[in-house]
């Protein structure tokens, strides 16, 4: 399994994730500039591979893939954040412990960030991940 097909089956299962709308979403696409709504839940999709290794030798090296995928979850700061956590399960249902061909994801867990220079406040929803 290359990056590339990773790449394209994880923004495939995002993108039939109903959790939040998918204009809301920001998927890092080089055509596509995205720009933060001002009100409102809004999600940053990142894919952070990890270094692989060699899992196996038969006729070829065999190699596994790992990384992880960071969903940066964000609302206006000094809201109510109720909203945030909700959508963090609503991703750790759609995300954690699912499997197409060679990819496999883990566990997920959440790390609470705070409020960034840009007056949002983050959550982060991470999601390991297996290939190969």
């Amino acid at each position: 399994m290359t990056f590339e097909h990773i790449r394209a089956v994880i923004l495939g299962r995002m993108k039939s994730f109903d959790g939040i709308e998918q204009a809301r979403i920001d998927y890092q696409l080089p055509t596509r500039r995205f720009a933060p709504p001002s009100e409102g839940i809004w999600c940053r999709l990142n894919i952070r591979y990890g270094p692989s290794f060699m899992a196996g030798m038969a006729d070829t090296p065999y190699t596994r893939k790992v990384g992880l995928i960071v969903f940066q979850c964000f609302d206006k700061a000094f809201v109510e954040t109720v909203g945030l956590v909700r959508l963090t399960d609503k991703i750790e249902r759609h995300f954690g412990y699912w499997m197409q061909g060679d990819l496999e994801t883990l566990e997920t867990s959440v790390a609470d960030v705070g409020v960034d220079p840009a007056g949002f406040y983050q959550k982060n929803v991470n999601v390991r991940f297996r290939a190969g």
